[in-house]
């Protein structure tokens, strides 16, 4: 019989489907790592498959591994981490965070426009003060770097209230009609000067760590809206605060940056046109969200698939750093 090691929390209702969607094929072990950390260490060497993270340290006692279902849709952790199972496949979640991580990415975007953040500055000194020349969206150009799930949903959301959107993805192939234009990489530096708002969601990657260096920051509009919600590695940040520093810029939006948590002591945190969030694009809030929900259908469907000998979906490709067939 496998094993499988569930380090999430779930729901008594929830451990039920699990089990009775391998129907007698799996053993089930649902474990607080942090709680039990005696039973979590046992429960590593058999387990056949884990679903949710463990720290990289912690493959060295895995002697049976099959797979790892992670709950994120980003894994470089474990892709740069170097202490993966060669033999074991890691299945990432790219497709359920489409909504969320769109919705807090628009959120962004439109609180900088409308300047939300300096206002929220106003009231905390009971400040009434009409602050002039928002950043309109109507007839403006939007660069999306990652045309996924997330970058498509953020797509169909802003597509009536833009002009032009123009998405970048790794490889050529047919494109949904809520974009306009679609380019490789290839074309980033003749597009840049284009857009009136650059909002990425490209995972890191060796391609994408250091993509917006000085160089790249400065083909961008003098009022472009730069919003990053993929990897805090994509941006040269010493580069953005010196381009900043001089007035570039109409506001920046980050949900990642490097590293994470943020030091306090960082100069970012004193830039008035960046808006920070802490890596929040993705919070599910509670067990009974709508995004949960969808991570457990999601961990059933592709326990099923292993536990019949399919291959599961999102399998990572450990030599692009994302997952295969995108």
């Amino acid at each position: 019989m496998k094993k499988a090691l569930v380090v999430l929390p779930y729901k008594e209702a929830d451990k039920q489907k699990l089990v009775a969607c391998a129907e007698g094929k799996c053993e089930f072990l649902f474990i607080n790592r942090k709680e039990q950390p005696e039973e979590y260490t046992s429960a590593l060497k058999d387990a056949n498959l884990i679903i949710g993270e463990i720290p990289n340290g912690d493959f060295r006692h895995c002697e049976k591994l099959e797979m790892l279902q992670s709950s994120s849709s980003g894994v470089n952790y474990y892709v740069e981490g170097g202490k993966f199972p060669e033999n074991a496949k890691l299945c990432c979640m790219t497709g359920v965070y489409g909504n969320v991580i769109a919705e807090h990415l628009l959120g962004m975007v439109l609180s900088l426009c409308r300047r939300i953040p300096e206002y929220r500055n106003q009231q905390n000194e009971n400040k009434w003060k009409i602050l002039k020349f928002d950043k309109p969206l109507d007839e403006s150009t939007v660069l999306i770097l990652g045309a996924g799930d997330i970058g498509t949903t953020l797509a169909k959301w802003m597509r009536p209230m833009v002009g032009k959107i123009i998405g970048i993805r790794r490889t050529e192939r047919a494109f949904p009609d809520c974009f306009d234009e679609m380019f490789t990489l290839e074309k980033l530096d003749e597009k840049l000067p284009e857009a009136d708002f650059v909002i990425s969601v490209l995972p890191q990657t060796p391609e994408t760590a250091g993509l917006f260096d000085e160089r790249r920051l400065r083909l961008m509009k003098d009022d472009a809206v730069l919003v990053n919600g993929g990897r805090g590695s994509l941006i040269d940040q010493d580069a953005l605060l010196k381009v900043m520093s001089e007035g570039k810029f109409f506001g920046v939006g980050l949900d990642v940056t490097v590293p994470e948590p943020l030091p306090a002591e960082s100069p970012l945190w004193k830039q008035e046109r960046i808006l920070i969030t802490p890596h929040s694009a993705g919070n599910s809030c509670s067990l009974e969200s709508p995004l949960e929900r969808k991570i457990r259908e999601f961990i059933l469907k592709n326990t099923v698939k292993w536990l019949s000998g399919e291959e599961p979906e999102n399998v990572i490709d450990f030599k692009l750093g994302y997952k295969k067939n995108v």
